[in-house]
């Protein structure tokens, strides 16, 4: 009865021994599944971790521009206050992203250049022959190393001109970025010929020099400057 006993026993020994071991490599198994999927979770997280948003509010936006009068050169600066876009309030996981395609409009009627004749003039002589409706309208895209091109709709035509582009920190502790566009418009070659002739017809006199001769240069310097939020996204939280 004994030796039955001991046939057995001896067999459930080993089958628990290979059920333990079995069990055991399962949990291995699976405890290593759910560290493959944490560390993939983090690098998902450290990708994406970032998300970007506009910020085109009063002080965090500016929109510049320097026209130039006489033979000399004069310089005459002035600055668009009212602008909007269709990316505001949107989240993009990168500047390139939110940039891409963004659409905007710039209102003229808010140029200032700090002489109220001046802006009269602008306004009714040469803003006015610019678009229907005194917003300047257009389209940005991807930004490519440091140049970006800008697509201006002028009286329902577009108008590509290639800009320098670049981006840096703010002095924030958030990391927030400041997305800076520089470049010269030529308003006869790739705007309104006849808002330039306008303007310079308008303003003959005003725009002599110490030689008596009227110039109104063709070019115009524009800056812009936009702030761009650096957002904590929700994924860290999740």
């Amino acid at each position: 009865m004994k030796n039955i006993y001991k046939y057995l026993l001896i067999p459930s020994i080993l089958i628990f021994s290979l059920s333990f071991c079995n069990n055991k490599q399962e949990k291995e198994s699976n405890k290593n599944s759910v560290q493959q999927d944490q560390e993939s979770n983090q690098q998902t997280i450290h990708q994406d971790g970032i998300l970007y948003k506009l910020d085109m509010s009063a002080g965090n936006t500016e929109v510049n521009w320097i026209g130039y009068k006489t033979n000399e050169k004069t310089a005459v600066s002035g600055s668009f206050s009212e602008f909007s876009s269709d990316r505001e309030n949107q989240s993009f996981n990168s500047i390139d992203d939110l940039v891409d395609g963004l659409n905007f409009s710039i209102s003229s009627l808010s140029s200032s250049s700090g002489d109220p004749i001046r802006d009269l003039n602008l306004k009714d002589y040469f803003f006015k022959y610019l678009t229907d409706n005194f917003e300047i309208e257009g389209t940005l895209g991807r930004p490519i190393n440091d140049s970006i091109d800008v697509s201006f709709n002028i009286l329902g035509q577009d108008q590509t001109v290639r800009f320098a582009y670049s981006t840096y920190l703010t002095t924030s502790k958030y990391s927030n970025k400041i997305i800076q566009i520089k470049g010269k418009l030529n308003l006869v070659n790739q705007f309104n010929g006849e808002a330039f002739n306008s303007i310079h017809k308008q303003c003959f006199d005003l725009h002599k020099g110490s030689d008596g001769i009227s110039k109104t240069w063709e070019e115009v310097d524009v800056h812009i400057k936009v702030l761009v939020i650096n957002e904590t996204n929700p994924k860290f939280h999740q």
